[in-house]
């Protein structure tokens, strides 16, 4: 089931961001996040415990996808195709017109969900995450 996120989920949300990147986002960004009237985010609960998120801002007729992950032992189940279609019914029915989103150029699994999802490649940002660790930028018309 997915919901939007709170900060009833945040423990859970943190213990997935540690787990899953080398450079996770903190706590105050998640806070931050939760409370910014800009920000649009769901959680996928499974027995109501959050094994997947799905954090972004929504401005004007684009939303920047920011920070999505799921939980190791549930990767590749269809989660993040879950939280992803979710989030573009959301983003139709408000008539947002683009997302846009960047993801480091050795996520390969990220990378294939992207385009899995019809996510198009457009441009790259060199050294963006550490020295040689290239973003690629990523768009999705409706």
């Amino acid at each position: 089931m997915i919901v939007s996120a709170s900060n009833k989920h945040l423990e859970q949300i943190l213990f997935i961001e540690r787990a899953s990147f080398s450079k996770p986002w903190t706590e105050y960004h998640f806070k931050s996040d939760l409370n910014n009237k800009i920000s649009v985010n769901w959680v996928f609960l499974k027995n109501d415990q959050a094994v997947g998120y799905l954090f972004g801002w929504h401005v004007m007729d684009e939303y920047h996808l920011n920070n999505i992950a799921v939980a190791e032992p549930f990767r590749g189940t269809g989660i993040g195709v879950h939280l992803l279609k979710n989030m573009e019914l959301h983003l139709k029915e408000i008539e947002v017109k683009s997302v846009f989103l960047e993801v480091s150029s050795s996520n390969l699994p990220a990378r294939k969900l992207y385009e899995k999802m019809s996510f198009l490649p457009k441009g790259e940002r060199k050294d963006y995450y550490t020295k040689g660790d290239d973003a690629v930028l990523y768009t999705l018309e409706f």
